[in-house]
């Protein structure tokens, strides 16, 4: 075949280090617009990018030259040192990184679901708060279920190292 054809699309998500609530409302918007545009520079269609205080779900496609590993390596560290530059030293992602293909028949049905991702967790765009009525965990494990994705639960969620604790 003299030409390649292809169209991966994908549904990432990820969390702040230790799942903080550290995408404030007031930087939100213009972090997702800095990781659109991060994607954008690697050759990724983005159909949407959604999320919460603790967590971003992003719609997009992979282009046949990059790897998801590169992709999410840049977006991460590169939207960090942005976010530190805004005045937030203390943002970090999270190491890790869930991703699952999408059909792209199906598409639209995932993009409503991201940009819906205040009413699954806060039940409504009024009550922005983090008395979660679905936990970033609780999605993720369905996440992995739904995938028949191996995980290790000791591994999966990490928690703040506690200075008190000399062990």
């Amino acid at each position: 075949m003299p030409q390649s054809y292809l169209r991966i699309v994908l549904h990432t998500v990820f969390s702040t280090k230790y799942r903080l609530p550290t995408i404030h409302p007031s930087i939100e918007n213009r972090l997702h617009e800095y990781l659109s545009f991060r994607l954008r520079q690697m050759g990724c269609h983005v159909y949407t990018i959604g999320g919460t205080l603790d967590h971003v779900h992003i719609v997009h496609g992979l282009p046949r030259t990059v790897t998801i590993a590169k992709v999410l390596e840049d977006i991460k560290s590169q939207s960090s040192r942005w976010m530190a530059k805004q005045g937030y030293p203390d943002f970090w992602w999270q190491n890790g990184y869930g991703t699952h293909p999408v059909d792209y028949r199906r598409v639209a049905r995932i993009i409503h679901y991201v940009e819906r991702q205040k009413e699954h967790h806060y039940g409504s765009l009024d009550n922005y708060r983090m008395t979660a009525k679905l936990t970033f965990e609780d999605e993720m494990l369905e996440f992995l279920r739904d995938f028949d994705l191996d995980y290790h639960p000791d591994y999966l969620f990490p928690t703040e190292p506690n200075p008190d604790n000399d062990g």
